[in-house]
C-alpha cells in the first residue's frame, strides 16, 4: 500500500511541477538579436539611447523636435521617403495646454503643432497595413502616482525603434514582389490626447479607404513580453493572422480587462473609423510608467525583440498573400476565443465553436454526475452543501485579495484603484493574497476529504459546476472570458465520467493530470499576466480567479493522490 501510495504522490508532484514551471516559461522573452539579417533588438536599442536621451513631450518643444527629425533623418538615411503630415496649432479645435500643477488643463486650446511622420513602402495593392507608434513622452501627470518628466524610453521609444526595425528590413523590398503595401506613422500628440492618431484618421484618405489592417505598437511596462492584448471587433479573421506570430502572447480576456481601465491609445481613433487591427504593449512594471524613470538603464531589451518575433511574421504573411489586398478582408461576423497554453502555442476558436463545446461540456457533466449518482458515490445532500462552501470560497477569495489590495493602497499612500494601484515590490501583496487562498484552500481540504471516501468526487462535482455554469454564462455574455471556466470545467467533467465507468489506474492518473496540467499551463502565466496588467488594486479579481481553478485542481490532486484505493490496485503483502 505504501508504494503504491507513494507512486500516485510522485505522479501528482511532478504533474504539478512540470505544469507550473512550462507555464512560466510562456512569460520568456527571446533573448535580444544583434543579426541584422533579421529583426535587431540590438540595432533598436542604438536608436532608442538616442531617442530617450531626455524628455521630448510636446511642452519640451525642443527635445520634441530633435526626436522627430532623427526619426525623419533615420528612415532618409535608409533610402525611404518620409512625408511630413503638419496641423498647426491654430487651425486645431484640440484642448490641453500644462497647467502649474503638471497637469493638463483642458480649457485651454494647445500650445503646440501636430507634426506626424508618414512612410509607404508600395506593394502591388495600395491596400495595406498601417503601423502606428508615437513619437512623444509623457510630460504631464494625470493619474495617481505619475510624475510627468519621462524620457520615454518604454513609452513609446519601444514602438519608434520597434518600427524603425522593421522599416529597415523592408526599405529595399521590391514592390512587385509585395502583394500589400506598409504605411508607417509615426504620430505626436498621443499622451495629450491621441491627437495625431485622431487626425489621420480623419483627414488621411489612404487611412480611411486603403488601410484595412492597423498595428499600433505601445508600452506601458520597461521588460516582460510584449502583449497582443487589444483587438478589434468581430475579430475572427484578425486572429488568424496574429496566428502567424513566433511567440505569440494574448488572451481574449485582455480586451474585457483593457475596456475598464482608464486608459487610451492611438489605436483608438483607428477603431472608432472601423479598422480592423491589433494593439501590443508591454505590461511589466506599472511603477516606470510616465514618470522619470522610463528610461534606457531601466528597460529590457528583450522586450523590444518579442514585439518583432511577433510582428514580422504578421507582416511577412500579409505582404507575401494576395487574398488580403481585399479591402474587406477583415470583416467577420464574430470575435474569436484565443489564449496561450505552451510557449509559443496559441489556441484558438471561433464564438460557435465555443457554444458547442459548451453544450458538449454540459452533457458530459451531466452524463458523469448521473452515472455517479446511480452507483452511489454521490449524496445529494453532500454535493449541495459543497455547491454552497465552492461558492462561498470564490467570494470569500475575492474579498480577501480586495482587503490585500485595499490595506496594500493604506499602506503605500495611495488611492486604492482597481486598475492602477502603483505599489514598490508589488509582488509581496500579490503573493501573499495568492498564498492565503491556496493555504485556506489546501487545510480545508485536508480536513474534509477525510471525513467520507466520496467527499473529494463530490467537492470536484461542485467545483465543475460551477465552473460550467459561469463557461455557459461567460460564452454568451462575453465569449472571450468563457475559456476560464470552460476548460477547467471539461477535462474535470472528463474525469468524472472516466471514474464512473472505470476503475483503472492508468486511466484515473490520465484524467486527472489533463485536467490539473492544463488549468495551471491556462492559469500560472495568465494570472501573473492579469496582475501586471491591472496592478495591486486587481487583487480581488486574481484570487476569485485563482479559487475558481483550485475549486477543480485540488480535489483532483487528492483524488489522484488515493487513486491506489480508489482504483482498488493490487498491492502485495509485503508492501
Amino acid at each position: 500500500m505504501f508504494r503504491s501510495r507513494y507512486l500516485s504522490l510522485t505522479i501528482t508532484s511532478v504533474v504539478l511541477a512540470i505544469a507550473v514551471i512550462l507555464g512560466c516559461c510562456v512569460l520568456v522573452t527571446p533573448g535580444a538579436s544583434s543579426n541584422l539579417d533579421g529583426f535587431s533588438a540590438q540595432n533598436a536599442l542604438s536608436h532608442l539611447k538616442v531617442i530617450a536621451s531626455e524628455p521630448h513631450s510636446v511642452f519640451d518643444a525642443e527635445a520634441h523636435e530633435k526626436v522627430r527629425l532623427y526619426i525623419k533623418q533615420t528612415l532618409t538615411d535608409m533610402g525611404l521617403t518620409v512625408e511630413e503630415h503638419n496641423w498647426n496649432k491654430e487651425d486645431l479645435d484640440f484642448k490641453g495646454d500644462l497647467a502649474e500643477d503638471g497637469t493638463l488643463d483642458k480649457t485651454k486650446p494647445i500650445p503646440y503643432d501636430v507634426k506626424n511622420l508618414w512612410v509607404t513602402i508600395p506593394g502591388k495593392s495600395e491596400t495595406g497595413v498601417l503601423l502606428m507608434a508615437h513619437y512623444d513622452s509623457r510630460g504631464h501627470a494625470a493619474r495617481d502616482g505619475e510624475e510627468g518628466g519621462s524620457y520615454g524610453a518604454a513609452d513609446d521609444g519601444f514602438g519608434v525603434v520597434t518600427l524603425l526595425e522593421i522599416a529597415r528590413l523592408y526599405a529595399d523590398a521590391d514592390p512587385d514582389k509585395l502583394e500589400t503595401s506598409i504605411y508607417i506613422c509615426f504620430t505626436d500628440a498621443e499622451e495629450t490626447g491621441m491627437f495625431g492618431a485622431t487626425l489621420e484618421s480623419m483627414q488621411n484618405d489612404i487611412v480611411k479607404n486603403k488601410v484595412n489592417f492597423v498595428i499600433n505598437v505601445e508600452a506601458r511596462g520597461v521588460r516582460g513580453p510584449a502583449y497582443m492584448f487589444e483587438t478589434s471587433k468581430n475579430n475572427g479573421k484578425v486572429i488568424d493572422l496574429y496566428a502567424k506570430a513566433d511567440l505569440p502572447m494574448t488572451y481574449s480576456v485582455a480586451t474585457a480587462v483593457y475596456s475598464v481601465m482608464t486608459n487610451f491609445t492611438d489605436f483608438t481613433p483607428m477603431l472608432e473609423i472601423g479598422k480592423a487591427g491589433i494593439n501590443f504593449s508591454t505590461l511589466d512594471n506599472i511603477n516606470y510608467y510616465h514618470v522619470p524613470a522610463d528610461n534606457v538603464s531601466n528597460i529590457n531589451v528583450n522586450s523590444i525583440q518579442h514585439y518583432g518575433s511577433q510582428i514580422i511574421p504578421v507582416l511577412n504573411e500579409y505582404t507575401s498573400n494576395a487574398a488580403y489586398a481585399d479591402i474587406n478582408y477583415f470583416k467577420d461576423t464574430q470575435d474569436a476565443v484565443f489564449f496561450n497554453i505552451l510557449p509559443g502555442v496559441l489556441v484558438r476558436y471561433s464564438e460557435t465553436l465555443a457554444k458547442v463545446l459548451v453544450f458538449v461540456g454540459i452533457a458530459i457533466y451531466a452524463t458523469a454526475v448521473v452515472l455517479l449518482a446511480k452507483q452511489g458515490r454521490l449524496n445529494g445532500k453532500r454535493v449541495a452543501v459543497a455547491l454552497a462552501i465552492v461558492l462561498a470560497t470564490v467570494i470569500g477569495a475575492a474579498v480577501a485579495g480586495f482587503a490585500v489590495s485595499y490595506l496594500t493602497a493604506l499602506a503605500v499612500g495611495h488611492k486604492w484603484n482597481l486598475t492602477n494601484l502603483r505599489v514598490t515590490a508589488s509582488g509581496i501583496p500579490f503573493a501573499l493574497s495568492l498564498a492565503i487562498v491556496l493555504g485556506l484552500a489546501l487545510w480545508f481540504c485536508l480536513k474534509k476529504f477525510k471525513k467520507h471516501n466520496n467527499s473529494a468526487t463530490e467537492y470536484l462535482v461542485a467545483g465543475a459546476g460551477w465552473n460550467m455554469l459561469f463557461a455557459t454564462v461567460t460564452v454568451f455574455a462575453l465569449s472571450g472570458t468563457s475559456f476560464l471556466f470552460f476548460w477547467p470545467a471539461f477535462f474535470a467533467s472528463v474525469a468524472l465520467l472516466v471514474k464512473a465507468l472505470t476503475a483503472n489506474a492508468v486511466a484515473g492518473h490520465i484524467v486527472y493530470s489533463v485536467t490539473n496540467a492544463f488549468t495551471l499551463l491556462i492559469f500560472v502565466p495568465l494570472i501573473y499576466s492579469l496582475f501586471i496588467a491591472v496592478t495591486t488594486g486587481g487583487l480581488l479579481a486574481l484570487t476569485l480567479l485563482l479559487a475558481f481553478a483550485l475549486s477543480v485542481v485540488l480535489p483532483s490532486v487528492f483524488l489522484q493522490k488515493d487513486i491506489n484505493t480508489v482504483c482498488e490496485i493490487p498491492v502485495s503483502q509485503n508492501s
